[in-house]
């Protein structure tokens, strides 16, 4: 507790021909069922973002896998759209991943409907190798009486994920990437955040998290923004430089983690 008070930040056979939307479909049997838990919301910055899951029932690994996010009127006229990548960037066999697309322009014209589907993406011959990173422990704290103080990376309307982590793979893994997806009760996906996972040093100054392999690792990720309602959250830790179209390895995704309140 005293570092989290001090902290309030291989080789696989690719096919080569990025496959458009019709392929990726069938390739990935990817129809709208892929597409679920969707829900739209205008951020406190006034910009509209559609947040929901994908999902992959085949055997297949997708990689730089897009989507485009498309509002209609009611004449069905284009309002905006907007491609934007996964996160994390793949699809796994037998997998859910999440995505928040964002339109660029804030204050967007009346909409009336909107529609999310795959326009393009890579398949692998086989997955992406394992990182043989376990995750050991999973918490997700909104902490209640923060302090407003200039500076301050995190806030009341914050959620702190924390992960114990433990690499067994021999080697250094650092760009640890994470993303977060929070669910009502209905199971749609109300807000979306990706980011950089970071360490506390001995100082408890917040550095970009690096997983070694000499033992135990503890990284955490500010969820920004989290409405104060939903109660559940997971998340996905990928591992590759931020913004990176892929993954070096495959990702590793949290069950549903209950929010627990904090006091200070």
């Amino acid at each position: 507790m005293p570092k989290i008070r001090r902290f309030l930040r291989v080789s696989t056979s690719r096919r080569t021909v990025a496959i458009a939307l019709l392929a990726l479909t069938a390739a990935l049997g990817l129809g709208a069922k892929c597409i679920q838990g969707t829900s739209v919301h205008v951020d406190k910055d006034g910009y509209t973002h559609i947040t929901g899951e994908m999902v992959n029932e085949t055997d297949i690994q997708g990689t730089q896998i897009m989507l485009r996010g498309t509002l209609y009127d009611d004449a069905d006229n284009v309002v905006a759209t907007k491609d934007s990548p996964t996160c994390p960037p793949d699809t796994q066999p037998r997998s859910v991943i999440m995505f928040d697309i964002r339109f660029d322009n804030p204050n967007v014209p009346p909409w009336a409907r909107y529609d999310v589907r795959p326009i393009s993406g890579k398949t692998l011959a086989q997955p992406l190798p394992d990182p043989d990173v376990v995750v050991l422990q999973t918490d997700a704290i909104r902490f209640e009486g923060i302090p407003n103080l200039p500076g301050l990376p995190i806030g009341d309307q914050d959620v702190l994920l924390r992960f114990g982590v433990r690499n067994r793979s021999g080697q250094t893994i650092e760009g640890v990437q994470g993303c977060a997806a929070v669910y009502d009760n209905h199971g749609a996906v109300v807000a979306a955040f990706t980011g950089e996972l970071t360490s506390v040093d001995e100082n408890g100054v917040p550095r970009p998290a690096i997983f070694g392999s000499e033992g135990p690792a503890v990284a955490y990720l500010i969820v920004k923004d989290v409405p104060t309602q939903p109660t559940q959250i997971r998340a996905w830790l990928w591992f590759g430089p931020k913004g990176s179209p892929t993954s070096a390895w495959q990702f590793f995704s949290t069950p549903l983690i209950t929010i627990q309140p904090r006091k200070l």
